[in-house]
C-alpha cells in the first residue's frame, strides 16, 4: 500500500502551544470547582486549557472544517482509511501492542482512545492532504498539464510484471520462472506468469496493470516494454527495487486530454508537494485564508503568526542552504 506520510498538517499546530491572556467568554467567572474554600473558576480553567492544548486544538478544528468543505468523502477515501486501519493494526499486533498504544507511540498522536478515533483522524488528515493537492493543482497551468500528457500519456501498455529481492536465490527463481513460461502463448502465458508471480513476486497481491503511463513505471521496466512485442516477456531486468521480469500484455489506444486532464492535475500536484516540503504549509495557509480564518484570542493570534514566520524563516533558511550548495558544486 502507498503511504503518505500521517501527521503532516492536521498536526502542524503541535509547534506552537502559547499561553497567557484575557479570553473574553461568557460566564468566565463561574465556579466550576472548589475545595477547601479555593475556587476554580472557568476562566482559570480556559487559561489553563489554552496554554497546554489551546492552539494544538484550535488550528486542528479549523482545518478540519477546511477538509470538511474542500473534499467530499468518496469510497475512494473510505477504502483508503479501511486499508490504513489493517495495516496500522498489523503492526500493532507485531508489536504487541493495542492501536491505542501504537497510535500515541509510533504515530506521535495523543487523544486516541478507540480504532473509532483512529479512523477519524487518518480520515480528516487524507481529506486535508487531498484539499491541499488540490489548492495547488489549480495553479497549473493548461500547458503544463499538455507538456505532462506529451511526455507520460502517448503511449500506454497493459502489462505484468513480476519483482524478485535481489538476494541468494534469485537467480534460481528466475530460472524456474523461464523455464515455466517457456513454450507458453497468448492467453496460456498470461495465466502462467500470474501463477509465477503468485509464487515467487513482492507484489504477488498485485493485480493485472491496465493502461499504465510512463509516470507510473519504473524507468528501466518502461524502456522494456517499449522494446517488446504483445505476448512477449522480457528477461531480467536489474533494477534498485530487484529483479523485474515484464509481460507486455498490449500496447492501448491513448486516452484524450480532457479525459485524463484531472489525473493529471492530481498527480502533478502530489509530485510537486513531495519535492517542496514547504509547498504544503503554503497551500494550507492559502486556504485559511480562503475561508477568512480570524482569532479573537491575542494569545492564540500570536501563536499563528509565530507559526506563519517560523516558516518563512525556515524557507529562507533552506533557499540559503540549497544556493550555497550549487555554488560549492560549481
Amino acid at each position: 500500500m502507498k503511504k503518505k506520510t500521517l501527521i503532516m498538517f492536521a498536526v502542524i499546530g503541535l509547534l506552537f502551544a502559547t499561553a497567557c491572556g484575557n479570553p473574553k467568554i461568557k460566564n468566565g467567572e463561574e465556579v466550576v470547582a472548589k475545595i477547601d474554600g479555593k475556587e476554580y473558576t472557568a476562566d482559570k480553567l480556559y487559561e489553563e486549557l489554552k496554554g497546554k492544548y489551546g492552539y494544538t486544538t484550535l488550528m486542528n478544528w479549523i482545518d478540519e472544517e477546511i477538509a470538511e468543505k474542500e473534499i467530499e468523502t468518496t469510497d475512494e477515501i473510505e477504502s483508503y482509511v479501511d486499508e490504513a486501519i489493517e495495516y496500522y493494526k498489523g503492526y500493532a499486533e507485531a508489536a504487541n501492542m493495542s492501536i491505542i498504544e501504537f497510535s500515541a507511540n509510533y504515530l506521535g498522536l495523543s487523544g486516541i482512545e478507540s480504532e473509532e478515533d483512529l479512523r477519524k483522524f487518518i480520515l480528516n488528515d487524507r481529506k486535508l492532504t487531498l484539499a491541499i493537492e488540490k489548492q495547488i493543482g489549480s495553479k497549473i497551468k493548461d500547458s503544463e498539464i499538455e507538456d505532462y500528457y506529451n511526455e507520460n500519456y502517448k503511449d500506454l501498455y497493459t502489462y505484468r510484471y513480476i519483482l524478485l529481492a535481489d538476494d541468494d536465490d534469485a537467480k534460481e527463481n528466475i530460472k524456474k520462472i523461464k523455464s515455466a513460461l517457456k513454450g507458453k502463448k497468448k492467453d496460456d502465458l498470461v495465466d502462467e506468469f500470474n501463477e509465477q508471480a503468485k509464487k515467487y513476486s513482492t507484489n504477488s497481491d498485485e493485480i493485472l496493470v491496465k493502461s499504465a503511463t510512463k509516470d507510473k513505471v519504473n524507468e528501466d521496466v518502461w524502456k522494456k516494454l517499449k522494446d517488446l512485442d504483445d505476448y512477449e516477456y522480457s528477461s531480467e531486468i536489474s533494477t534498485d527495487e530487484g529483479y523485474y521480469i515484464v509481460l507486455r500484455i498490449s500496447k492501448d489506444k491513448a486516452k484524450d486530454i480532457d479525459d485524463v486532464e484531472e489525473e493529471i492535475r492530481n498527480t502533478m500536484a502530489e509530485n510537486k508537494l513531495n519535492a517542496d516540503q514547504y509547498l504544503g504549509y503554503d497551500a494550507l495557509t492559502e486556504l485559511r485564508n480562503k475561508y477568512k480564518i480570524a482569532f479573537f484570542d491575542d494569545d492564540l493570534k500570536k501563536g499563528y503568526d509565530d507559526f506563519l514566520k517560523q516558516v518563512e524563516d525556515a524557507k529562507k533558511t533552506s533557499s540559503n542552504s540549497n544556493s550555497n550548495s550549487d555554488s560549492n558544486k560549481k
